[in-house]
């Protein structure tokens, strides 16, 4: 069940989740992505699986490498937040606003 404290926040961060799962190639959910979103606000390190695929390429080891993937992550979504390749992802989040919570975003 979605939290209404979430949907609020998907709602704000809509593009920059699309931007996130479409980034990831489907490795995030909304709401896994919403979580991605809150660590790289509150400075924490987040162990998805995508960040984990990303730091066994780079050789990382530490907490403080996983920060910086959160930081290089969040930023090139935020960046790339409006492209219009995101259609598909955009339909993911806004399912998860209307309460239907995603099991894998993959769409692909």
């Amino acid at each position: 069940m979605i939290l209404d404290s979430d949907k609020k926040l998907l709602k704000r961060y809509r593009h920059i989740i699309a931007a996130l799962i479409a980034y990831s190639i489907g490795y995030f959910t909304p709401l896994a992505a919403l979580q991605a979103i809150k660590d790289y606000k509150n400075n924490q390190p987040n162990f998805c699986e995508f960040y984990l695929d990303i730091a066994w390429k780079r050789g990382v080891k530490n907490d403080k490498d996983f920060l910086d993937i959160n930081r290089h992550v969040i930023k090139g979504s935020i960046k790339y937040r409006h492209c219009s390749d995101f259609a598909f992802a955009l339909a993911v989040v806004d399912k998860n606003i209307a309460g239907y919570e995603s099991l894998g975003a993959s769409w692909f």
